[in-house]
């Protein structure tokens, strides 16, 4: 798929997301008092599986890049408001709509690096298992959160399920890379994202080869998907003591739907570079 170039200069027009309302205020860190930005940045405040640095640096940063361009915003967002209101559905949504399009980008970018440079091993579980301790992981910040001081404590924990569904996104397209690796293929972007949208419940993917035409359509519809999926498993994941299992198990759910997916038919792009890497191990014998 050649009209598939990494984001974010120029984005990727295969991966063009929903759009969301652009909003007339945007904080950031620097506008926020000193010690309260220090204390909400991602170095401070992150989980610790947000800050691996077994993560390949590509994605740790834009992790990195994401929570602290978001985080004044939600500040913003629910600064004195009384927890109950700040935890509804309704300001959790408001919240994603305000920074749905910083959201979204961060998963393109996991998305390309996943298939740059997947989560290393060829087992499914191994994935499978790592998913489900992200989820787990964003989970109990989430939950030790919402019961600490008013107004970070509400930001970080919606800033950590947000960073936590990319972390999700990248370990699912690194278990379907090695998958297609394993059988000798060569994925790209446009592949891997239009099974990330068919396990996510994308019907128009199932069975299709992975064009331009059907990554494009997968990737609009993945983007209102995943921002849902986020607001959903938000409120799930403040129940108390049950919350970190609920998340950890959402996570590792999502991500076994993706690897039980049958492998999509190679698109003639992806031919023509198996072809091409054929003639070149060629040419390489004696």
């Amino acid at each position: 798929m050649s009209d598939l170039p990494p984001p974010p200069d120029p984005p990727e027009r295969a991966l063009a997301t929903t759009p969301t309302h652009h909003p007339a205020r945007h904080v950031e860190l620097s506008d926020l008092p000193p010690a309260l930005a220090d204390r909400l940045r991602f170095e401070s405040a992150a989980p610790r599986r947000l800050r691996n640095d077994a993560l390949p640096p590509e994605v740790r940063q834009e992790l990195a890049q994401l929570w602290d361009g978001i985080v004044a915003d939600v500040y913003d967002e629910v600064t004195g408001l009384k927890r109950r209101t700040a935890f509804s559905r309704d300001r959790v949504d408001r919240v994603l709509d305000r920074v749905g399009n910083r959201f979204l980008q961060a998963q393109r970018v996991v998305i390309v690096a996943a298939v740059q440079k997947p989560l290393a091993g060829d087992a499914d579980w191994r994935h499978i298992a790592a998913g489900g301790a992200g989820g787990a992981a964003a989970a109990a910040a989430q939950e030790v959160a919402a019961y600490g001081t008013m107004g970070a404590a509400t930001t970080t924990a919606i800033v950590a399920a947000i960073a936590g569904e990319v972390l999700e996104t990248y370990v699912a397209a690194s278990a379907r890379v090695q998958q297609y690796r394993q059988a000798r293929r060569s994925p790209d972007t446009g592949l891997v994202i239009t099974d990330l949208a068919e396990a996510a419940g994308y019907g128009d993917a199932m069975g299709r080869r992975a064009s331009n035409h059907v990554a494009r359509d997968a990737a609009r519809w993945l983007g209102g998907a995943l921002l849902k999926r986020t607001g959903r498993r938000f409120a799930r994941a403040l129940l108390p003591v049950v919350g970190v299992a609920v998340g950890g198990t959402m996570s590792a759910l999502s991500v076994r739907k993706v690897t039980r997916l049958p492998l999509r038919p190679p698109a003639e792009d992806e031919v023509i570079r198996l072809a091409g890497d054929l003639g070149r191990d060629d040419r390489s014998l004696p």
